[in-house]
């Protein structure tokens, strides 16, 4: 549901979502790409499917209402998964009718956008409309501590204190005896290592880094510099050799030349929530998951003169990935939107700078639906793709007679992010943000010979199509990989195969959701069978998005802190800051005094 990169200015661009409602046959059938012989392991009835029409009636591109986070069931790994449907389904429908503002639901004035970081504050902007929205030509994805995350050459993730860029703060580090010496610069040394030296000039031996902080984790690392390559360092002192030698922010780029653009919301109950929280008039320990929660930020509401139109949707968080549609073979299968995006001077291949922007018509292809339900302060995390994004890698599912069936890895080249599904060097990153330049990896670095990428595209495999590792245990429901892989499917055909028509919803697939048991607060390790303790993320316990943690997919291979939670979490916490990366640095809203 996942993600080393320094915090940076972000290059924004301005956009009115609309729904693109084309009755054209759909370039790629569900049925083609989903498994129809899968065990209908998790379902939907025709009658309960009608229910989440506004009208009592599946309709073709019809208004579905939100799930009732309040009265959710929480018996088993279908109730989680219907419950994102659901939302999926009523954030992406058209807000005609009685939301009055067209375009999507997410348009309407129930969701604000989240303001990309600034000077360690975020915004909440109401949508209205004919107003613009905002959005990010890149994704930064930070570890629990907050911090950028880089991974070293054995696979292990850390994150990083990274250097501002300009600064005259003193340095400090701990020298050989323990003492506290001003750090200046670093050289490289005879023997092919690098030695650290003060002001003076005179070498500092068997240097430890002094973190700024106390963090929540071991896996901390500090970042020198030498000439225009990073150095990190750990708290013993040891130089981590890393994948990429800088910790910055991904950009991600469609086989056609399209940037992927990003932006963060919530529904106008979170709004209110942390704003009454931050106010110290309602209780902020936790996101609201009942009645009372509920009630509350009601009353709240209604003291600023605000209605709340869904309240039982309970706090709703909400991320997702837009690409040109200029890239795009046909629209009638996308969600699109009109935007102002950035341009870049592209003369030199290594690095685009910003010249301007321009209005182009977007695309959906990702979407993050995180919300808070009965039981569940930890919330729920679930996420969805188009079907058309990257190729998957093999997998099996139960099929209807109780058999394991494997899928091979999909093949061809008419992917929106792999032109060769062949190709065996795959989720490496070309091209990183760094001060609202886009600059390939490895451009900074000063050794010739790892000049190897341009600002480009890059091959994307869904290395985990359903959310789990193809062996061992994913949650304490499904005993394989397998049984798991066949609920996501299960559920992906019931919906797909009730929607009318030509609904531009069918081409959009749940790749999983995952939870704690219990609502228990979340450790950030997934579960297996040699970690079932309370905490561990269940459901599909190794989920990520190929459009939004891309590079942070951890390969087919179980991965201990492969889950969604090993960002957004804290030693076991619940509190709001603990789980969401934006809740912290968001401002409250502001209201006009009467």
């Amino acid at each position: 549901m996942k993600k080393s990169f320094q915090k940076i200015t972000i290059t924004t661009a301005v956009i009115v979502i609309s729904l693109f409602f084309a009755c054209k046959k759909n370039e790629v059938a569900a049925s083609s790409y989903l498994p129809q012989d899968v065990k209908e392991s998790c379902t939907i009835s025709p009658t309960e499917f009608d229910s989440w029409f506004a009208t009592g009636k599946v309709s073709e591109n019809g208004l579905v209402k939100p799930a009732s986070s309040v009265d959710f069931p929480h018996n088993n790994n279908c109730d989680f998964y219907k419950w994102s449907e659901q939302m999926f389904l009523w954030i992406t429908s058209p807000s005609s009718g009685e939301y009055g503002s067209g375009g999507t639901v997410m348009e309407s004035p129930e969701f604000y956008t989240v303001t990309p970081e600034n000077n360690g504050q975020r915004e909440l902007i109401s949508h209205k409309k004919g107003e613009l929205l905002n959005m990010s030509s890149h994704i930064t994805q930070n570890g629990p501590n907050r911090l950028p995350i880089i991974f070293d050459k054995k696979g292990q993730m850390y994150e990083v204190e990274t250097l501002a860029e300009e600064t005259t703060e003193k340095m400090l580090v701990l020298n050989s005896t323990g003492q506290k010496t001003e750090f200046d610069h670093l050289k490289a040394n005879a023997s092919g290592g690098i030695s650290f030296f003060d002001k003076r000039g005179n070498e500092i031996r068997k240097v430890k880094p002094i973190f700024k902080r106390k963090y929540k984790t071991k896996f901390i690392l500090q970042e020198f510099k030498l000439g225009k390559k990073s150095v990190f360092l750990d708290s013993n002192g040891d130089i981590i050799d890393t994948e990429t030698g800088q910790a910055t922010g991904d950009a991600l780029m469609t086989v056609n030349g399209s940037l992927v653009y990003y932006i963060s919301m919530v529904n106008d109950v979170y709004a209110y929530f942390l704003t009454g929280a931050k106010d110290g008039k309602l209780n902020g320990s936790q996101f609201p998951t009942d009645s009372i929660g509920r009630n509350a930020i009601i009353a709240y509401a209604k003291a600023q003169g605000k209605t709340l139109k869904n309240p039982d949707a309970l706090a709703i968080e909400l991320k997702m990935s837009w690409v040109e549609a200029s890239s795009i073979k046909d629209l009638s299968n996308y969600i699109t939107i009109d935007a102002r995006i950035p341009t870049y001077d592209t003369i030199n291949p290594k690095k685009w700078t910003p010249n301007g922007e321009r209005i182009a018509k977007l695309a959906l292809i990702g979407v993050h639906v995180v919300g808070s339900v009965a039981g569940h302060p930890e919330m729920i995390w679930a996420t969805f793709e188009h079907l058309k994004n990257a190729p998957n890698a093999s997998y099996t599912y139960v099929n209807k007679e109780n058999k394991i069936d494997t899928v091979q890895q999909d093949g061809g080249n008419d992917w929106l992010l792999n032109n060769d599904a062949k190709d065996t060097v795959v989720n490496v990153s070309h091209i990183k943000d760094k001060s609202g330049n886009l600059v390939s990896v490895y451009y900074d670095n000063d050794t010739k010979d790892t000049l190897r990428f341009t600002v480009s595209p890059s091959n994307t495999l869904r290395t985990k199509p359903w959310g789990v590792a193809p062996t061992g245990v994913p949650n304490q429901r499904n005993k394989n990989a397998a049984e798991s892989n066949s609920e996501i499917i299960s559920i992906n055909n019931s919906v797909i195969n009730k929607l009318l028509g030509n609904d531009v919803r069918k081409n959009y697939i749940l790749i999983g959701a995952t939870w704690t048991e219990g609502g228990f607060g979340p450790s950030g390790a997934s579960y297996s069978a040699q970690n079932t303790t309370k905490g561990v993320a269940i459901g599909t316990s190794q989920l990520a998005n190929s459009t939004m943690e891309t590079y942070f997919q951890h390969g087919k291979d179980f991965y201990t802190n492969g889950s969604c939670f090993y960002c957004h979490s804290g030693n076991n916490g619940l509190a709001p800051s603990d789980l969401s990366h934006i809740y912290e640095k968001l401002n409250p809203l502001v209201f006009k005094t009467k």
